[in-house]
């Protein structure tokens, strides 16, 4: 009679196929923001920003649009820099853990500088007739997208590592990641960015995170060694 594998066996078999997900999901997040970057921005293609726009019009009323802007502060630097400074700070002083607070520090340091890159790089002009004022800057990455992905992937990631019971882990994983995606919907429906722009975001926030952990976690290995 055949034996069932030992629990090492199991374990071992769940971390390597975890481990393939993850590797091919950032493959996938690498085309799809290389293809955005190549196929619309840099050749100018706008029906499927156009297409996205058309089907968000029948939904444009003042109700939608206020509730759109309270979204839209949560992608804001006036919301992450003070939410950035806290989560480092908890880490730093009540938790006593300072490698962990350098690194959310280095991460929220090291986005900005990122998107600014990418952002003069690129030089996208933003859409016409936007539905809230005081809008500057060019249009790709989006900002927002990709600050609120990176900001709420890494809050994800400090929550897996907590001790809470593992339901609330996904209850407040599914709500940071929601939250994150009705941030990046409130920028294109207040056309101050196109879809693409939201989505090479969030594409952008994935490959930079994963390069971010990768190396957080061989700086934890080193200084453990």
């Amino acid at each position: 009679m055949e034996q069932p594998n030992p629990p090492i066996k199991q374990k071992a078999k769940k971390i390597t196929l975890g481990l393939l997900a993850a590797i091919l999901f950032f493959l996938l997040t690498v085309y799809i923001f290389w293809r955005i970057t190549d196929e619309i921005v840099l050749e100018k293609e706008t029906a499927f920003d156009l297409k996205i726009f058309a089907l968000l019009a029948d939904y444009i009323s003042p109700a939608t649009t206020k509730l759109m802007l309270v979204f839209t502060f949560f992608g804001s630097t006036k919301f992450l820099l003070p939410a950035y400074i806290l989560l480092s700070g908890f880490f730093l002083f009540y938790k006593r853990n300072r490698l962990q607070s350098i690194s959310i520090a280095a991460v929220g340091l090291s986005s900005i500088g990122l998107l600014y890159v990418l952002k003069n790089i690129f030089q996208r002009h933003r859409p016409l007739n936007p539905l809230t004022s005081n809008v500057i800057g060019y249009s790709y990455p989006s900002g927002h997208s990709f600050s609120s992905f990176t900001f709420f992937g890494l809050l994800t990631y400090i929550i897996w590592q907590t001790n809470i019971a593992k339901i609330w882990k996904w209850i407040l994983s599914v709500f940071l990641i929601l939250l994150a995606a009705c941030i990046a919907i409130s920028r294109v429906y207040l056309h101050v960015h196109f879809a693409s722009d939201v989505i090479a975001g969030f594409c952008l926030s994935v490959i930079w995170l994963s390069i971010s952990f990768f190396i957080l976690h061989k700086i934890q290995q080193s200084i453990n060694s």
